[in-house]
């Protein structure tokens, strides 16, 4: 087995990866809205300084600990993702929006790269710290951290914090930052880690405050896709525990605590229309299949184009709204990859499900089931994991790495050259 240094000298390392973590999922708020401009350079300068500095730690370890060795397994799972970027690559050539393509694939590629050295980074971090910097921890640490800027943001600066809908009936958390859908998925993902932390034996009150700021958050979000995520999640960790109190108190607590989420909450306004058509949403699905598939349906418009009109960045939907993007990330690649595309994203969504339900890693599993229920009912929708660049991609990613990078249980070792003596006899 390969020895690692005292865990104390590698603590530095777990609070790089916490604020790598939180900083990338920063990357993709809008800091500026008064600036688009210059949210724009911040975001890109970000993701690009995070990308590099991961890659220099990764290369300085790496270096150390030249012993330490990495595993790939799964690789089916990543090859195909790779596929579907190639496909957006090749998109350009028929893309109604080539700027707009080219700049998402850009982002997808940075990334792919940027996940591709951190998760390296955190299976060696994990490794040198002996089990202190596991991943359901720093993801776990770093959304507690976002969920209190938020909450600071609310009290200091309520109209930049809050966005008003409904007429102003309702105010929902996320504001002119980060949509109040997707801020609800961080949310429960928050949640979620320290459902896993808890199972881990992990400290319980410290998990308590972190849920606490989660579910804080994602209530103020009046995010419906996202309180169904947490509940969802919140009931299987329930019923995996083996207490039977636990349990009855869980479900007596649901019968109370529904009928005022389902008032507040659920059915906004007292708009019952609005829930059964998941506003608006319906409709404009319906147009874009009966409408805008059938004009491309083997290859699309694109990648992230979903508009006919080179004109246009938008669909215009003869029974909905006009919108850049589907708010389905399924939707959106079927009507911008086509058949093609879409073929490929199953297949690879397959593949990555088959190697989370194989693995012989029950607190990998649980951790990726525990991210997957969220960022899959958010991905039906919103953004998605293969729509316009945002964090649920982000996560996405890591989830596939989780199966396909992994330490080496063998010992790497050094090379060395042998000089033996050569004897001449005359």
């Amino acid at each position: 087995m390969i020895k690692s240094e005292n865990k104390k000298t590698y603590q530095w390392l777990l609070i790089i990866l916490i604020v790598i973590m939180a900083l990338r999922i920063c990357s993709y708020f809008t800091l500026f809205p008064n600036s688009i401009g210059v949210t724009r350079v911040v975001k890109v300068g970000m993701r690009f300084l995070l990308s590099g500095f991961s890659i220099f730690i990764l290369f300085f370890l790496k270096k150390k600990h030249s012993n330490f060795s990495f595993e790939y397994s799964n690789h089916l799972s990543g090859l195909f993702y790779l596929a579907y970027a190639l496909l957006g690559v090749a998109s350009i050539l028929w893309s109604t929006d080539v700027m707009f393509t080219v700049l998402q694939l850009m982002m997808l590629f940075e990334s792919m790269v940027f996940v591709w050295a951190f998760y390296h980074l955190m299976v060696m971090g994990d490794f040198l710290t002996k089990g202190r910097a596991s991943f359901a921890k720093i993801l776990g640490v770093s959304v507690a951290i976002i969920s209190v800027g938020f909450l600071i943001g609310l009290y200091n600066d309520p109209s930049t914090f809050y966005r008003d809908t409904h007429g102003g009936a309702v105010s929902r958390l996320g504001g002119f930052i980060i949509n109040p859908n997707e801020l609800g998925m961080l949310a429960v993902i928050g949640a979620s880690m320290t459902y896993v932390r808890m199972r881990e034996g992990a400290s319980i009150s410290w998990n308590i405050i972190f849920w606490g700021l989660s579910v804080a958050v994602l209530l103020l979000t009046q995010s419906r896709s996202s309180l169904g995520a947490f509940m969802l999640v919140t009931l299987m960790f329930i019923l995996m525990s083996k207490s039977a109190w636990l349990k009855i108190g869980t479900f007596g607590a649901g019968v109370l605590i529904l009928p005022i989420l389902i008032k507040t909450i659920i059915i906004k306004d007292g708009d019952v229309g609005e829930v059964m058509s998941m506003t608006g949403r319906l409709p404009f699905w319906s147009d874009l299949i009966t409408y805008g598939f059938p004009d491309r349906p083997l290859l699309g418009y694109g990648f992230m184009s979903i508009s006919p009109s080179p004109f246009s960045n938008k669909f215009d939907s003869i029974h909905a709204y006009a919108a850049s993007m589907t708010h389905n990330t399924f939707v959106q690649v079927l009507i911008n990859l086509g058949l093609v595309g879409a073929f490929i994203c199953i297949v690879q969504m397959t593949l990555t499900f088959v190697a989370i339900g194989k693995t012989e890693n029950t607190k990998l599993r649980l951790t990726a089931i525990a991210m997957l229920i969220p960022v899959l009912i958010n991905s039906a929708t919103e953004f998605g994991i293969f729509g316009e660049a945002n964090y649920g991609i982000y996560f996405y990613h890591l989830i596939m790495l989780m199966f396909i990078i992994s330490k080496s249980e063998k010992i790497k070792k050094k090379r060395r050259r042998l000089y033996d003596r050569t004897v001449f006899i005359q």
